[in-house]
């Protein structure tokens, strides 16, 4: 499935669980709407027939008297056509819904109406004081059994009512409580799958992002966990950038190879360029004049420059390669940083700079390492710096202490320090640190005594600030082993 696809139908299915409670809602309105109608439409046609009914009787009980007294047309034809609207209003309640109701009342009323037939025939025959006698028991039926019948209705009607309210209530109630609760269920299930959704695509694309990184930094191994085997578009970045990793490395690895070849085949001419020189210089091939042995000295100096240019790239081969082999044994304190003190003491009084090595008595008397490694291609490339870069007058000093898990040493100098901004590159390779120091060699040496120092399973660092010096810390650990694929213990 595709992240198109994904997302159309993540969005789809958000969309369905947010209308849904609002189609429930629609739903439970629709039921309300409905006992609303019903109650403005049938209970309330309901009451208005009973109201009307009840008047009628009594504007019946009015004209069937006037008509009893009087004895005209006029009268006659009122009082009968109030019997017929209250039969109107009897047929509108059956309409109403109350059938029932109304045929039980018009069945009382049909008495009613019986008796205003009588008086309208005693009337008819000039039987005056008969027809009053009548119509008293017409006012008796309508203030005894068809008032009680009157009233039953009203009552059907307020209880039919009453129930339709109820009805509408608990609906209300019910709908209240299950919009409410499908909101939250829906609520949650929208961002469940919205963040299922997230997930699915950001996790893998943090893993390439570190993978990326890890790339970007020199290392070229593809790792296990990315989504290779996705059919969408961040499984087709996955193969696409494992197949470029993959190249890559091969590149590296060809880079590699190439680095240690040309600089192990450059190596024998510089070794017969130097011993001719040697030679020349010594005179074995004739006398050579003032002029020329100056020229033989600085061919000598370029010749040695360039042998450790050389010896150089071929360690950060080697490094990048994988194939630095270190020589774990125990270093002898007092050896090696006597050694260190023979090696740089004379250098540093020549070019009139304050040089000391500080071990500090809590040393022990051995630690693991490769000595000629940390003394030569470390400490070598961090006191040769410090001397380089030392105006004269000024001091270098190497101290060196335990905390108890490490072994701590620091190369401090007085120099001119290292700009802020350039401070977290200068363990890069080819990495310079102004015009000055690319004079005077190639930005190799601090890469290699990184690698080598975190081969051992050590840190360096430096701290610096411009115009005050440069301190150099490296930590040695004491009983860790070293990086395993750059180790032959011997």
């Amino acid at each position: 499935m595709t992240l198109s696809t994904r997302l159309i139908l993540t969005v789809a299915g958000i969309a369905i669980l947010l209308v849904s409670p609002s189609i429930y809602a629609i739903g439970k309105l629709a039921e309300l709407n409905r006992i609303a109608t019903e109650q403005r439409m049938q209970h309330g046609a309901a009451y208005q027939a009973l109201g009307g009914l009840q008047t009628r009787l009594a504007e019946l009980d009015k004209a069937a008297r006037s008509y009893t007294a009087l004895g005209g047309d006029s009268q006659r034809v009122a009082m009968w056509a109030m019997v017929d609207s209250a039969r109107m209003r009897l047929d509108h309640l059956a309409n109403a819904g109350y059938a029932s109701a109304a045929e039980r009342t018009a069945t009382q009323f049909a008495t009613i109406e019986r008796g205003v037939a009588r008086i309208d025939s005693l009337m008819a025959a000039g039987d005056r004081q008969e027809a009053a006698s009548g119509l008293e028991d017409v006012k008796n039926l309508i203030a005894g059994s068809y008032d009680a019948s009157l009233a039953e209705l009203g009552r059907e009607i307020d209880e039919r009512s009453s129930a339709g309210l109820d009805e509408a209530l608990a609906i209300a109630e019910t709908a209240r409580t299950t919009a409410i609760g499908a909101v939250i269920l829906c609520g949650a299930l929208a961002l469940a799958l919205g963040l299922w959704t997230t997930q699915t695509m950001t996790r893998p694309i943090i893993r390439l992002e570190d993978s990326v990184a890890r790339v970007a930094s020199g290392s070229f191994r593809v790792p296990d966990n990315l989504p290779h085997d996705r059919r969408d578009e961040i499984g087709s970045l996955a193969r696409s950038f494992r197949s470029m990793t993959h190249r890559l490395a091969e590149l590296d690895r060809m880079k590699a190879e190439f680095m240690s070849i040309a600089t192990h085949e450059l190596k024998t001419p510089i070794n017969v360029i130097s011993g001719y020189a040697e030679l020349m210089e010594e005179r074995v091939y004739g006398d050579v004049n003032d002029r020329q042995t100056e020229a033989l000295r600085a061919m000598r100096d370029q010749i040695r420059s360039l042998g450790l240019l050389v010896n150089q790239l071929l360690d950060i081969s080697r490094l990048e390669a994988g194939g630095l082999r270190l020589q774990i044994l125990d270093v002898v304190v007092s050896d090696f940083f006597g050694r260190i003190t023979r090696s740089f003491g004379p250098l540093a009084q020549k070019k009139q700079i304050a040089f000391a090595v500080e071990p500090e008595p809590n040393l022990p008397a051995t630690f693991p390492g490769d000595a000629d490694r940390l003394r030569d291609q470390v400490l070598g490339n961090l006191i040769s710096n410090a001397l380089k870069f030392t105006p004269e007058g000024g001091a270098v000093t190497v101290r060196a202490r335990t905390d108890g898990s490490d072994v701590i040493i620091e190369v401090q100098d007085t120099g001119p320090g290292i700009p802020a901004d350039k401070l977290p590159f200068i363990f890069d390779k080819f990495f310079q640190v102004g015009e000055q120091a690319r004079s005077r060699g190639a930005g190799l040496g601090l890469a290699i005594a990184h690698e080598i120092v975190d081969a051992h399973g050590g840190h360096i660092r430096a701290v610096s600030e411009p115009g005050a010096g440069t301190t150099f810390t490296i930590e040695l650990p004491l009983g860790a082993a070293p990086r395993p694929e750059a180790v032959a213990t011997t």
